[in-house]
């Protein structure tokens, strides 16, 4: 509940979860859920093996990233971390890994940024006419 109500902290066990459930869906907890086509499976390939691979390489150097170092783990639990990430602060993620976020907006056919700078604006609406 504590990441539902904090989108701002990045962390929702709930993305995380069914981020795994989707990797699965081809039978494998691989950090490649089904996609749609070769050309598809080609970009999310090369995309998340290198966001991985740095998110491994800044792990092990000590250095901070905008993804949880958890996602270091394995490449399946860099899918869930980069989903949650992606749903709760995707303007981090646009500034850090534009790659990453387009290879994930394609896939679920969101783009929670839209979303995000909604509510600033409306909250930034509110604020002044008060």
């Amino acid at each position: 509940m504590h990441g539902g109500r904090h989108p701002e902290l990045g962390h929702n066990v709930i993305y995380h979860e069914f981020a795994h459930k989707l990797d699965m869906l081809d039978g494998a907890a691989d950090g490649t859920p089904p996609l749609r086509d070769r050309a598809e499976y080609r970009d999310w390939i090369l995309t998340c093996s290198r966001e991985y691979e740095r998110l491994r390489h800044d792990v092990a150097m000590g250095k901070e990233s905008f993804l949880n170092a958890y996602g270091a783990t394995s490449a399946a639990e860099f899918f869930a971390v980069a989903t949650e990430q992606f749903f709760d602060q995707p303007r981090l993620m646009i500034e850090q890994a534009p790659d990453l976020y387009r290879v994930l907006r394609e896939y679920y056919r969101q783009n929670p940024s839209e979303r995000v700078t909604k509510r600033i604006c409306m909250e930034g609406s509110e604020n002044q006419s008060r």
